[in-house]
């Protein structure tokens, strides 16, 4: 499970940097395009219709934005869509902004991302992917489906390098038919150990009526 999340989770860094730089030719095509090159002022301007899109990846959304020296901030809003057609990953929201030298993305209202191939499933209203720090931060209603363990909470924090994912703010996480919950869970990605702290409840189903 290690490397398919941190796949995931990674495209989100490498759909945003592909879309300001490198040796890909990336076209564009919007009902009304806008643009002013002047050093750190640069801007270019995509509305309605906006699409922007290289042989590998597709950026689509009612307004987007490439601004700074060598485009390094890009936002967007209004049916955010962010399509890896290699990967097979969608990313979708209403907003979402990305400042390379910070590297920081972020991704609001109705935050989803799928990828088909691994069966991957997050849905949540904030994420935050911290480049650097190798730091995904979600909030609101934060949804994580991957094979047969379901996590629900509030809030969650996914350190990428361990692998952990920590939920908290009524979390549960089911796996099979066994269920967790706690004030706050911790789940091992590599190993599958759960860790729960404060107030906690469980279920465990056995394989037969005999077993204890």
């Amino acid at each position: 499970m290690r490397a398919d999340i941190r796949r995931a989770l990674l495209l989100l860094v490498l759909l945003a940097v592909s879309a300001g730089i490198g040796a890909e030719t990336w076209r564009f095509s919007a009902d009304q395009v806008s643009s002013t090159q002047s050093g750190s002022k640069s801007k270019t301007v995509l509305d309605g219709n906006a699409r922007v899109e290289s042989d590998k990846m597709v950026i689509t959304a009612s307004h987007l934005e490439l601004s700074g020296p060598d485009y390094t901030h890009i936002s967007g809003n209004g049916g955010i869509s962010l399509m890896d057609m290699e990967r097979g990953i969608t990313v979708t929201s209403g907003r979402f902004d990305y400042d390379r030298e910070a590297k920081i993305i972020r991704f609001r209202e109705q935050v989803s991302l799928v990828d088909k191939e691994e069966g991957i499933v997050i849905r949540c209203e904030s994420l935050d992917l911290q480049e650097e720090d190798d730091l995904v931060i979600m909030q609101v209603s934060v949804r994580l489906i991957k094979d047969d363990m379901v996590s629900r909470g509030e809030f969650a924090t996914f350190w990428m390098e361990e692998n952990i994912l920590e939920i908290s703010g009524r979390p549960v996480v089911w796996r099979k038919d066994d269920e967790y919950r706690a004030d706050r869970i911790r789940v091992n990605l590599d190993t599958d150990e759960i860790v729960m702290e404060g107030a906690v409840a469980g279920a465990l189903t056995t394989s037969s009526e005999n077993d204890e």
